[in-house]
């Protein structure tokens, strides 16, 4: 399929929209364009627009990608010693959310959407998080990070997103023995916790 740029665009990469006539590649200008398409920018003031796509981007470059690279690591890096990725990206991943928290803090991000409709970038981050929830299992954990903990609870699609994610499981990423590559890093990075 990724040879096919009529399906997957000009740089033969997924994910891809297909809108109407129009192909949108690549996770961020794919949010860009429904940030915009489903209203969200035009309800929101310059300054939030800018947020919300700061948001989008640091979800998508700090949060998604590394979860992806963690979890193709063993088929695509001959040789990688993945307990020590597992646990480093661990590291990573809190720092993120530390940053994260702190700044939805100071923009007030959750009395923000309490007032306000579900944007794109709220829905993006409560799944970001909880893929980490997925993939980090009983080492996933939000305390110290009231505003994302307050955020991923209060969520107004939270029931939603579970009751679909439950009716309808899948695969974080299209990687074969995904499950097992999970129990792995589970196993690494409780290992890693114990020693």
């Amino acid at each position: 399929m990724r040879d096919d740029r009529a399906r997957t665009g000009p740089f033969k990469r997924l994910p891809v929209l297909h809108c109407g006539e129009e192909l949108i590649p690549e996770t961020t200008v794919i949010a860009q364009f429904l940030h915009r398409e489903l209203g969200d920018a035009g309800a929101l003031n310059a300054s939030d627009n800018r947020r919300h796509d700061t948001l989008l981007s640091i979800c998508n470059s700090d949060l998604l990608v590394p979860i992806g690279m963690l979890l193709w690591a063993e088929m695509l890096m001959a040789g990688i010693d993945l307990p020590k990725f597992a646990h480093a990206t661990l590291a990573r991943r809190s720092r993120t959310l530390d940053v994260i928290d702190e700044a939805l803090g100071e923009w007030n991000w959750v009395a923000g959407f309490r007032k306000r409709p579900v944007t794109l970038a709220d829905c993006f981050l409560w799944d970001e998080l909880d893929k980490q929830r997925v993939v980090f299992g009983p080492r996933f954990s939000l305390d110290g990070k009231p505003t994302l903990a307050a955020f991923y609870e209060e969520h107004p699609g939270r029931e939603t997103f579970e009751s679909l994610l439950a009716a309808h499981p899948c695969q974080l990423t299209g990687r074969p023995g995904e499950a097992a590559a999970i129990e792995n890093i589970q196993g690494f990075v409780a290992d890693a916790e114990a020693a």
